[in-house]
C-alpha cells in the first residue's frame, strides 16, 4: 500500500515539474515585460510568463502550470504571475455592437455553446479566463484577452439568441461585446489645431503608440484618448474647439512604438473614446 502511494506521487510531482526546463536567458526575459503565456506554462522558472487571460485560467501553480481551481490558486500559487485565492466572478459590462469578420475576428477565441446567450458565453468566457466576451449569428461566442482588432460600432445586431429569443446575440458580421476591463473604441480620425486642440491634455510618451497612449489618459483620469503625427498623445474628457471626423486617411503617420499602426497625421487626430 505504502509502495502504490510513494508511485502515485511520484509520478504527480514528474508530471507537473516537467515544464521547469523550458527557460530562457535573462536577456530574454528583460525584454519582455510579463508576457502572456500561450501554452497553459507560467511562472518565475518558465518563462517568467502570466497566466492573466489566457484562457487556461488567472492562476499560477507552485509547480507553473495556468488553471483555476483549487490546486492552481491555493497554496503555492505564483503571485507575480496571475491571481490567487478564491476566484470572484467578474461583472461583464454591455460594450454595445460591432462590425467582425469571419477573417479577421475582434474577438478570435470560438467557443461551441449549445441554447447560446449572453449569460452563457460571458461565463464561458469568465471561467476560461478571459475578459472579453461577444455573440454573434445568433448561435456564437467568442472570447478574447483584448480585442485583436479595432472597435468599430454597428447597428446590426438584431439576431435572436438561439437559448432564448428574447434577447439578442449579434447579427451576420456583427458581434455583441461585453468586458469586465475599461475598453476603448475607435472614433475613427479627427481634426486637430496647435492653437486650438480638439483634446485639452497632451502627454509626453516615449515610442507611443494608441494603447501607450490609451492607458495614460486612462491612467490620468480622461475619457478620451487621442494620438497625431506619430508621436503624440491626447487625452480629454471632452471633444473641444469644434473637433470633427475627417477622412480617415489623413491619419497616415505611422507610430513612432509601431511601425505597423497609425498614430494620427498632421493636424489629424486618432481619437478613441472610453467605453
Amino acid at each position: 500500500m505504502l509502495s502504490s502511494a510513494f508511485f502515485l506521487v511520484s509520478v504527480a510531482t514528474a508530471t507537473w515539474a516537467m515544464p521547469a526546463q523550458s527557460l530562457e536567458s535573462s536577456e530574454m526575459l528583460q525584454a519582455r515585460a510579463v508576457p502572456t503565456s500561450l501554452d497553459g506554462i507560467c511562472g518565475a522558472f518558465n518563462g517568467s510568463t502570466t497566466c492573466l487571460g489566457t484562457g487556461y485560467g488567472n492562476c499560477c501553480s507552485q509547480f507553473g502550470y495556468c488553471g483555476k481551481t483549487d490546486l492552481h490558486c491555493g497554496s503555492g500559487c505564483q503571485a507575480g504571475f496571475g491571481s490567487c485565492g478564491p476566484q470572484q466572478s467578474q461583472e461583464f459590462k454591455d460594450l454595445g455592437c460591432f462590425a467582425d469578420s469571419t477573417s479577421a475576428r475582434v474577438l478570435p477565441t470560438s467557443l461551441n455553446i449549445a441554447g447560446n446567450t449572453p449569460a452563457k458565453c460571458k461565463t464561458a468566457c469568465a471561467d476560461a479566463g478571459y475578459t472579453y466576451a461577444g455573440v454573434e449569428f445568433g448561435s456564437q461566442c467568442f472570447c478574447a484577452a483584448a480585442p485583436a482588432q479595432a472597435l468599430v460600432p454597428s447597428t446590426e445586431c438584431s439576431y435572436a439568441c438561439a437559448g432564448d429569443s428574447a434577447q439578442t446575440c449579434g447579427g451576420f458580421n456583427a458581434i455583441q461585446i461585453f468586458s469586465t476591463v475599461p475598453t476603448w473604441v475607435s472614433l475613427g480620425c479627427y481634426s486637430d489645431a496647435t492653437n486650438a486642440r480638439t483634446l485639452s491634455k497632451s502627454l509626453n510618451i516615449a515610442g507611443n503608440t494608441n494603447k501607450k497612449c490609451q492607458d495614460a489618459c486612462l491612467d490620468a483620469g480622461y475619457k478620451y484618448a487621442g494620438t497625431e503625427f506619430g508621436n503624440q498623445c491626447f487625452c480629454g474628457n471632452t471633444i473641444d474647439n469644434a473637433g470633427a471626423p475627417i477622412a480617415q486617411s489623413t491619419c497616415n503617420k505611422a507610430c513612432a512604438g509601431d511601425s505597423t499602426t497609425t498614430c494620427g497625421g498632421p493636424n489629424a487626430l486618432t481619437l478613441f473614446s472610453l467605453l
